[in-house]
């Protein structure tokens, strides 16, 4: 298998944490795209996906997945113990629907971070204050629910995706202090942050 990235990317990022968590990373053959070459014609990830947007994943058959969660659901297939869609029974939804509210976090951040990008207008800054406001209140509702169920036990799809989207805000989007009033949550990220799978693929800084 094949699996294109960039770094900065934090849709890849949970493709290559789910990568190392399952123990199939060693089975992939890892090909890094610059962010610069990335939206250039002469992007590798064009010769395979039309879309040239990344992670990319080839199968050893020639398959193309071209999405961060059909990626995850082939990953969960190949190794279905490492239980990282567990989709049977309540605690399987319940799963997903935590997922649900971890991809909406990191969308609105990703939304976020890129219109803070210049140049400034008024149409970039509708879309700052439209995806602040639903990144606040998605980061609202994950507090309590961190706060009820300490969103312990087995690491699962959910929590690589909202650590990855609030190591998003850490490396790229300073301008909100997330922490503040969310103690939970903030406590969570500390004790997942330090596992290897997280340090090893963590943003570069601004």
């Amino acid at each position: 298998m094949r699996l294109f990235y960039s770094v900065g990317s934090p849709y890849a990022r949970v493709v290559r944490i789910a990568l190392l968590e399952t123990g199939l990373d060693g089975r992939v053959n890892k090909i890094e795209v610059p962010r610069a070459r990335l939206y250039s014609s002469e992007s590798e990830v064009l010769t395979i996906n039309p879309t040239g947007r990344v992670p990319t994943l080839e199968l050893d058959g020639g398959a193309v997945l071209t999405e961060s969660q059909l990626i995850l659901n082939y990953l969960n297939a190949v190794s279905p113990s490492s239980g990282l869609l567990p989709c049977d029974g309540s605690d399987g939804w319940q799963t997903l629907a935590e997922m649900g509210q971890a991809w909406g976090l990191l969308d609105s951040i990703v939304a976020w971070v890129r219109a803070r990008q210049p140049p400034e207008s008024p149409h970039t800054k509708a879309i700052v204050e439209r995806e602040s406001t639903r990144a606040i209140r998605v980061a609202d509702a994950l507090e309590i629910s961190v706060s009820k169920n300490g969103y312990s036990g087995r690491l699962h799809a959910a929590h690589i995706v909202l650590g990855a989207g609030l190591g998003l805000i850490e490396a790229r989007l300073p301008v909100w202090a997330w922490r503040d009033g969310r103690p939970c949550l903030s406590a969570w990220f500390e004790t997942i942050s330090v596992r290897q799978s997280f340090r090893s693929t963590a943003p570069p800084p601004l």
